[in-house]
């Protein structure tokens, strides 16, 4: 996408995937009312799929027109044999911010004292946050919309020779093709923001039988000892002798 809008494009999906991970997982496009308190993990995690976004996705697209088709990326505004390579690079990392920017702006904008989201907050801040910045992209984009139908240098351009048509040229397939990879992109974090954790506090699933650890006694059992078992043979009595005589004198 052109190199001018794309920080606006990036800040407006950044403030869409925040409402998205407010959203209702049952209920698509339905809003929470009050959202829960989420554990340490479970907040972090939308952090990091938005990141991920930002630098996995959008910065590589942005990237690729600001390195294959430069002038076309700035609407032959300027020639891009003139700017340093260090300014595309702070032009990406520009680009990969503004989604976190918009996602952070938004938590920030629609969020209570608590850190909690209601319908009203959430919509007034996607209105504000995603359709604001796409307006202006795309109020820019009218506006230079016969300069970003044309591919061809700057040179050119201006000496209006040797410029082909965008669609069905090969800028044309990579505009289809690289969006495509943006649309997709951005289909898989919301489908993964829309499956959060389960928020701490809630019901907790009891451990089966056997998961349970065993308790350990504190001292060992005594060991019990069996009784010795009795003489089979008959007792001597005292004082009687073989044949049962007493061995007394008489």
């Amino acid at each position: 996408m052109p190199a001018f809008v794309a920080p606006l494009v990036g800040f407006a999906l950044g403030a869409l995937l925040a409402w998205f991970s407010a959203a209702a997982p049952h209920r698509l496009g339905a809003l929470r009312a009050a959202e829960p308190r989420l554990t340490p993990g479970a907040r972090d995690r939308p952090l990091a799929l938005v990141t991920l976004f930002a630098f996995l996705v959008f910065a590589p697209v942005c990237a690729y027109f600001l390195v294959f088709a430069p002038d076309w990326s700035f609407a032959y505004l300027v020639d891009t044999r003139r700017i340093p390579s260090a300014v595309d690079l702070v032009l990406i990392l520009v680009d990969a911010a503004s989604v976190l920017a918009g996602f952070a702006a938004a938590h920030r904008f629609a969020g209570s004292a608590g850190g909690r989201w209601t319908a009203q907050r959430s919509v007034r801040a996607l209105a504000v946050l995603a359709g604001a910045p796409l307006s202006i992209a795309l109020l820019a984009l009218l506006a230079l919309s016969r300069r970003l139908a044309l591919d061809g240098s700057y040179r050119q351009v201006e000496g209006d020779f040797g410029v082909h048509p965008v669609a069905g040229g090969p800028l044309g397939y990579a505009l289809l093709w690289m969006h495509s990879m943006l649309a997709a992109g951005f289909a898989a974090t919301v489908s993964a923001l829309l499956r959060r954790e389960p928020a701490s506090g809630g019901p907790k699933a009891e451990p089966s039988p056997r998961a349970r650890p065993r308790a350990v006694p504190s001292e060992p059992a005594p060991e019990v000892v069996p009784p010795l078992p009795a003489s089979t043979r008959p007792q001597r009595r005292l004082g009687v002798g073989n044949g049962g005589r007493s061995n007394r004198p008489g």
